[in-house]
């Protein structure tokens, strides 16, 4: 009996089937971008359908389409019965991804059912394996991830959310190139174990985890990890970890906590080439001096993203010197700001960045750039700054903020909140002599759409009468 029922019309009763007359592996290839139930649900289409499905190289079940826990376990249970029968027809039942996505129904006391579907998949040779569960409801303890997984030799791909792992198994996954670990509570040494046991190793995300043991530091050791990113990481008492990173072939870092990049920065530090940086509000910096230090000696970094600068709590305003013979590209991203209003402002100088092309800013108005090297950079400025009329005052540090971004320009992008940001009235024109810039290039982003297009290309004219192009939301004016 087939999961949905018997196909009962043919394709020669319907008219051509131009779909079914495609080869079963290009058919069993569009099928297995579809979730499993769909994928099943195909088998009504035509008799010769019937049994492609058994040959879908993708499970994916996700229990947001169903009502009951149980409706998603029988379908499960059913799916795989099936699923071993095809094989004793010698139908191919290879398994290159399987995703269980139970974020509203996943139960402990059936957590036997999911150990056999993990089962299944690894004696299938599967090389992805996603799960997500959710065992934060009052009485649920989380799901204890099976040895067999921590086995699967040709597993390549391992993302695993709200589970337990125990470091009391033996641990062999040398085919794993990427790790992905969130909302996870790790037994004993569990997550040294864990690298230990993946020889291959290059991507690793670790997102909101706790160790269960009492640990001072987080100390991870790979020769093969290229990529890493750390949100947080707690002890048993819910405290956040400092991590110490001992990856020499580390590309990309992005780690959050001012105190993690301290800590990992002497043994990361040579092949570093894209580090993202995510402040706390609780970070402790006297000054950015030993910042500007850890970036300028980063020898071959290029991609440089500094997040929610506006959370440290500094008593003067924030300056960062940047200094770094192969940076290409530097981001501020304050976007929390938006939600949360901060006094001190920000000043960035670039001492010596002779590669930088691109410079990009998320924030408020307070904010300044300077650049003692003559090379041209494409600059976008996203502006935040929340405002109820537009008076001398909103204008004026407007217009400061447009003069502080003092660098040689190629492209400048404003995008602000509305056409009236940057529109001065005949009488506060009168304050300010013209020109007050000397742009060629002007792209401006507004969110509401501008009342006379005009009035605000008359305004930017005003502001820099040297633009040569200049477009407003996509359309070009010059």
């Amino acid at each position: 009996m087939a999961l949905y029922g018997e196909a009962e019309t043919t394709s020669s009763s319907i008219g051509e089937d131009r779909i079914s007359m495609l080869p079963d592996a290009l058919i069993t290839h569009i099928l297995s971008f579809l979730p499993t139930d769909d994928a099943v649900r195909t088998c009504l289409i035509s008799n010769r359908w019937k049994l492609i499905w058994h040959s879908v190289p993708t499970l994916s079940f996700s229990d947001i389409d169903y009502v009951s826990p149980q409706n998603l376990y029988k379908f499960v249970n059913d799916y795989l019965k099936h699923r071993k029968r095809g094989m004793y027809y010698n139908i191919p039942s290879v398994i290159t991804s399987f995703k269980l996505d139970m974020k509203y129904c996943y139960q402990t006391t059936k957590s036997v059912f999911l150990d056999k579907w993990l089962d299944f998949a690894v004696k299938n040779k599967v090389k992805e394996i996603h799960v997500c569960l959710n065992s934060y409801s009052e009485g649920e303890n989380n799901y204890w991830l099976t040895e067999t997984v921590f086995n699967a030799k040709y597993l390549t791909v391992l993302e695993l959310e709200r589970l337990d792992l125990n470091a009391a198994y033996s641990i062999s996954l040398p085919a794993l190139k990427t790790l992905s670990l969130k909302f996870c509570f790790f037994h004993g040494d569990g997550l040294s174990k864990i690298l230990i046991g993946c020889p291959s190793l290059e991507k690793l995300q670790i997102l909101t985890c706790v160790s269960i043991k009492s640990i001072d530091k987080l100390r991870l050791e790979s020769s093969t990890l290229k990529f890493l990113k750390i949100e947080n990481f707690f002890n048993a008492s819910f405290d956040i970890v400092p991590v110490q990173v001992e990856a020499t072939n580390l590309e990309s870092l992005d780690i959050r906590g001012f105190f993690n990049i301290q800590n990992s920065y002497s043994s990361v530090c040579k092949a570093i080439r894209n580090l993202t940086l995510t402040f706390y509000d609780d970070d402790c910096i006297e000054d950015t001096s030993s910042l500007n230090y850890i970036i300028s000696n980063l020898p071959v970094l290029e991609n440089l993203t500094l997040k929610d600068c506006y959370r440290l709590k500094l008593k003067h305003r924030l300056l960062i010197k940047i200094s770094n013979q192969q940076l290409k590209s530097f981001n501020l991203k304050n976007e929390g700001s938006k939600y949360e209003s901060y006094n001190h402002g920000m000043s960035i100088i670039i001492e010596s960045a002779p590669k930088l092309e691109s410079f990009y800013y998320e924030g408020n108005i307070n904010f300044s750039i300077a650049t003692e090297s003559s090379n041209l950079l494409n600059g976008k400025f996203v502006i935040f700054d929340p405002h109820e009329n537009y008076d001398s005052n909103w204008f004026n540090s407007m217009m400061i903020f447009l003069l502080n971004l003092n660098c040689s320009w190629n492209t400048v992008t404003l995008h602000v909140h509305s056409d009236k940001d940057l529109i001065l009235s005949e009488d506060l024109k009168r304050l300010y002599r013209s020109p007050l810039l000397n742009w060629k290039h002007l792209k401006i982003i507004t969110d509401d759409k501008p009342q006379k297009e005009s009035d605000l290309k008359d305004a930017l004219m005003w502001i820099s009468p040297s633009l040569e192009t200049l477009s407003i939301n996509e359309n070009v004016i010059l």
